[in-house]
């Protein structure tokens, strides 16, 4: 979830990835391991059963308009309507003062679609800022650590709700300062409480972590027992393990989604988490080795063909990648297939978790799909 849809973002989206989208900082090591099945009970509260219940499995899909060269997410909505429970409209930021701004031109007609297939439909609210700067840090702060114009953005967000019909709140601030890590926490608990009022869904994204470093300067900031404790839903941006600032490398591995997942659950009850799931690809080249270009499954597949090149498959860390050499420069891509997704579902699946997030529709290999109802399945597109 995540990244800026106008033209004018661009270059933004080549050298960065925001989900859910957002470039995952390098994970300080740790050989401790979960069991399968966790704890008996995370730290976090149990979920709502009035709004999600505890045995529902949903398929969530981030929808974002164009991209420059990568369609806007309407096709895919239009084709998979039938397997998506839940549909994220990347539409919305806001400025220091706690006001609701939109960020592009809305496609009303692709939330008219996802209802009308009784899909929920909620509001993407981020703090990207336009112009190929990245997430903004400073208004993060500005916003959360003041509690004046906290308590406003909590009242713009759920009249949001209110007057433009959604069904939720979906929360896609990234990286927030460690300082405010408490400040962070306190506005998921408000803004939690006046949702649930209003009979509202609260889902907000976290970076990727296994374990709880509260200084690190990309995932410090979200304390997920807490932020467990106020929202509804909690995406884990189970990728980017390689992407902005890393060498190449697998977008998200098995073994990195597994300790991920299997940390999270010791944090969090299994019905409130939600894995992201990447379709996308990613380009390095040896003269810029950590700034990767961003790609869809379409252009990775067809620039293999133009380069004559055959995409491996890694079954060690389940990811695809292939090399080849343009004007001297070397590159190394990886991207994912029905294949390498497929083998993430599989987690989803295995530590029973409330649902699966895809960052982002428009992106994946339309095969992608089957794997999706075949493996992990919803409550409506079994």
């Amino acid at each position: 979830m995540k990244k800026g849809l106008a033209v004018l973002l661009t270059l933004f989206f080549i050298l960065t990835l925001a989900p859910g989208c957002s470039p995952q900082a390098p994970q300080p090591m740790d050989n401790t391991r979960t069991s399968d099945k966790g704890p008996d009970k995370a730290e976090a509260d149990q979920t709502r059963p009035d709004v999600l219940g505890k045995d529902k499995k949903v398929v969530m899909g981030f929808y974002v308009e164009g991209e420059g060269l990568i369609p806007s997410s309407k096709q895919s909505l239009s084709t998979n309507s039938a397997l998506l429970d839940e549909v994220a409209f990347f539409w919305y930021t806001f400025d220091s003062n706690g006001n609701i701004r939109g960020m592009v031109k809305q496609d009303q007609s692709a939330r008219t679609l996802a209802k009308n297939h009784n899909a929920k439909v909620y509001a993407i609210v981020n703090n990207l800022v336009p112009g190929g700067q990245g997430f903004n840090p400073d208004l993060a702060h500005q916003v959360v650590s003041n509690p004046k114009t906290r308590a406003k953005f909590v009242s713009n967000l759920v009249n949001l709700t209110t007057t433009k019909g959604w069904d939720g709140i979906s929360i896609d601030i990234e990286r927030t300062p460690p300082g405010d890590r408490n400040n962070f926490s306190a506005f998921i608990k408000e803004l939690g409480a006046a949702l649930k009022a209003k009979d509202k869904v609260l889902n907000v994204s976290v970076p990727a972590k296994f374990i709880d470093y509260p200084a690190d300067l990309w995932a410090g900031a979200y304390d997920y027992a807490k932020i467990g404790q106020g929202a509804d839903q909690i995406v884990l941006m189970t990728y980017d393990e390689h992407g902005l600032g890393t060498t190449a490398g697998p977008i998200a591995s098995h073994d990195f989604v597994d300790k991920v997942i299997s940390f999270a659950i010791t944090k969090i009850p299994r019905e409130k988490l939600v894995q992201g799931i990447p379709v996308y690809g990613y380009d390095w080249a040896s003269n810029k080795p950590t700034v990767p270009a961003y790609l869809s499954y379409a252009q990775a597949l067809k620039q293999a063909q133009l380069k004559g090149v055959t995409p491996i498959y890694d079954t060690e860390t389940e990811s695809v990648h292939y090399t080849y050499t343009q004007n001297g420069i070397r590159h190394v891509v990886y991207f994912e297939n029905r294949r390498s997704i497929e083998a993430k579902l599989t987690y989803a699946k295995k530590y029973n978790i409330h649902g699966i997030a895809i960052w982002r529709m428009g992106m994946e290999d339309p095969s992608a799909w089957s794997a999706i109802k075949a493996v992990y399945g919803t409550n409506r597109g079994k």
